[in-house]
């Protein structure tokens, strides 16, 4: 993505990049995407006075939200996995020690 030329299409192609990953659950690309819109954003607070731009951006916005809620639910997910990895690890060490 180049600054200057057809924000909203750019920006719209990076709003369905971020949907696309989002919906694989593909963390390492949504990373990606994220520093590429951190570098973008210098250049397109200069464009939000125009409709377009802050209609992608509110978009793209939502889509974080939702990420970090995703982002929350897996890390919980993983941390009950452990837990029982854990549990289990117990049992068996207590089970082995009776015999």
């Amino acid at each position: 993505m180049r600054p200057g030329t057809a924000w909203p299409r750019q920006l719209a192609a990076l709003r369905a990049a971020f949907e696309a990953a989002l919906t694989a659950q593909d963390w390492d690309q949504l990373a990606v995407l994220d520093k590429t819109l951190q570098q973008l954003l210098p250049a397109l607070r200069a464009r939000m006075h125009e409709p377009a731009t802050r209609a992608q951006l509110a978009q793209i916005n939502a889509l974080y939200t939702t990420m970090l809620a995703a982002g929350q639910a897996k890390k919980a997910e993983i941390q009950q996995q452990i837990n029982q990895q854990a549990s289990t690890r117990e049992g068996v060490m207590a089970y082995l020690q009776h015999q």
